[in-house]
């Protein structure tokens, strides 16, 4: 089944060095354009992150948008309307509001913790600690009982 990625998931792991998780765990990832798009904007924010040289990941052209609520994000809401019309089996999103309305459409929702947690359970990283601290030392935020475990 198809896996849908949004942005943050994607900037989160390349910046703690943590991006082969996803071909390792998934194998062929998919983003709407718009995804690509929100990530060459913020490339002086975040660096230069090259999605098209990672073979894994397909750039799908973004789906005529459902309607949905209106604090999502153009990136939010074309992945969870890909991921919507290709049933996809996997929804990586980091945004609890864009979570909560994939759930909503009965999508299967994870984000970056989620990632981490079940790659340090299949063995693919070790000390999950260590990752949950660089992505905090990063600048991204963590739920309190996270932080407070680090």
């Amino acid at each position: 089944m198809p896996v849908v990625v949004d942005t943050s998931p994607l900037i989160a792991l390349w910046r703690i060095g943590l991006i082969h998780l996803l071909p390792d765990m998934f194998g062929a990832i998919s983003c709407p354009d718009s995804v690509k798009m929100e990530i060459d904007a913020g490339s002086a924010k975040y660096g230069s992150i090259l999605l098209s040289s990672f073979e894994w990941l397909t750039i799908e052209p973004d789906p005529p948008m459902m309607q949905l609520r209106k604090e999502l994000g153009a990136g939010e809401t074309a992945a969870i309307t890909l991921a919507y019309q290709v049933k996809a089996g996997l929804i990586i999103l980091d945004d609890l509001a864009a979570r909560l309305v994939a759930q909503e459409l009965g999508l299967r929702v994870t984000g970056t913790i989620g990632i981490l947690l079940a790659a340090n359970e299949k063995n693919l990283i070790t000390d999950v600690k260590i990752h949950f601290r660089a992505l905090h030392d990063a600048g991204f935020r963590l739920p309190s009982h996270i932080v407070a475990r680090i």
